[in-house]
């Protein structure tokens, strides 16, 4: 659709040739009575107004204002004369858009008009995306009705609107990334930059060159300084990823700029106040690495609110909405919009124990949505997808008390108060399903610890 233009002069041979040059471009209406232009802008909501200032009856300014008392998204250029040049200055101070003098070139009003509209475009383009990033991150677009979901809503609306430093722990896959943002976007700050880093994925010099940046100088193939994690984000939030990943030294350094909300650049000697909020994510146990000396207990207790997000398995009625979700998005995506699913397929998901959580059900469909042919998809589709055979009572049974022992890290003991039996009780299962742990030593591996 072509961008529609105004012009507006009492001089007619003037206003026909400016609309018989620039109509090649966009979709043009001249008028040499400023009344008349009025009641044609407000029935058809042009995107730019092209007025002269001096017209006996209604002037340029008159236009302006009444453009400017209503609701149109419309932009407002005044043609002036030398003369009138301080009020065409004032003209800009009441909402106009800027102002050409005559006499002027056709190429001069079209650059001025490109520039225009290449700005209004980008206005645009920045309000839809804002639409975006407030739909996909807002609370309610991360999917679930569980209790623990529900629980995990109201904490993200009891936090937003703090300075809190935030943990969120959960297992891989679970979202935590997307609940980090979700409080961003729900937020005072979410006008403001969100940044993160994983704490796991870089080598040690360059994790620290963009956490904390550096001066000029401070490094020999650097041509400039770097404004680190805290310092870009200013005014807005950084996530740090599996912050457990941390080294030592860096959790040491981590602490201080968190206790002071100061950051010095590495090779810096000033302190640089920085006004974030600080959202750490893990997989890991934070408690159990404190009490292994593995984590700082300063940068520990740092965290003001916590944030767990439950594995799959753990909120199992949230699957069929997932499943819906992921389905309808796939199915979309690969243009299949009579793929089906069968009751049966879906009761298959509701068994299986998702050990790589929300992550593997949605990597699921777009496999199954992208490879199958058939127009229904059945259990078997779903088992060749998560490459795993179809799991009866015994094997979920199996499932469940792997689980415990592995989070038990071997014991026992432990893994019968997770799965709430006695240790008689689990010994009797592990020998009726054949589950057996390899002694520490006999060079078997030890799967739990895998």
């Amino acid at each position: 659709m072509r961008e529609k233009l105004v012009f507006i002069d009492d001089d007619e041979v003037f206003c026909n040739l400016l609309v018989r040059y620039f109509e090649q471009d966009y979709e043009v209406s001249g008028f040499n009575d400023p009344v008349e232009a009025v009641r044609h802008i407000r029935e058809n909501a042009p995107d730019v107004i092209v007025t002269d200032l001096s017209m006996p009856v209604m002037d340029g300014m008159e236009v302006l204002r009444t453009v400017k008392s209503g609701v149109l998204d419309t932009d407002v250029i005044i043609m002036t004369a030398y003369g009138s040049i301080d009020t065409a200055v004032e003209a800009m101070k009441k909402g106009a858009y800027d102002f050409i003098v005559k006499p002027f070139t056709t190429d001069e009003l079209s650059l001025q008009l490109r520039n225009l509209f290449e700005k209004r475009q980008l206005r645009e383009e920045n309000i839809h995306l804002r639409k975006f990033i407030d739909i996909t991150y807002r609370p309610e677009s991360i999917i679930g009705a569980s209790k623990e979901m529900k629980g995990i809503y109201r904490a993200i609306e009891q936090v937003s609107h703090t300075d809190f430093t935030v943990l969120i722990s959960g297992e891989s896959g679970t979202g935590k990334e997307l609940v980090a943002r979700a409080i961003h976007f729900s937020g005072k700050r979410k006008h403001a930059k969100i940044l993160s880093v994983h704490c796991g994925s870089l080598p040690l010099e360059l994790l620290e060159r963009e956490i904390f940046g550096y001066e000029k100088g401070m490094l020999g193939e650097a041509p400039g300084e770097k404004r680190g994690l805290f310092e870009e984000a200013d005014g807005g939030t950084v996530v740090l990823e599996e912050i457990g990943d941390l080294v030592p030294s860096l959790q040491e350094k981590l602490a201080g700029v968190l206790e002071k909300r100061s950051v010095r650049r590495m090779g810096g000697s000033v302190d640089i106040p920085f006004d974030v909020m600080v959202i750490g994510t893990t997989s890991s146990d934070l408690g159990r690495l404190r009490s292994e000396g593995r984590f700082r207990n300063d940068l520990f207790y740092n965290n003001i609110f916590s944030l767990r997000i439950p594995p799959l398995r753990e909120r199992k009625e949230d699957i069929p909405l997932l499943a819906d979700h992921f389905f309808s998005l796939y199915r979309n995506e690969f243009q299949k919009p009579d793929l089906r699913m069968s009751p049966e397929a879906a009761e298959v998901l509701k068994e299986y124990e998702w050990p790589g959580n929300v992550r593997e059900l949605k990597g699921l469909f777009a496999r199954v949505c992208l490879l199958e042919e058939a127009a229904l998809i059945t259990p078997e589709h779903v088992l060749k997808r998560l490459g795993t055979p179809l799991p009866g009572p015994e094997d979920a049974e199996a499932g469940r008390i792997r689980q415990a022992i592995a989070k038990a890290k071997g014991n026992l003991t432990q893994a019968a108060r997770i799965l709430e039996i006695s240790y008689e009780a689990l010994r009797y299962r592990m020998k009726k399903l054949g589950i057996r742990l390899p002694r520490r030593g006999s060079g078997e591996p030890l799967w739990w610890e895998e």
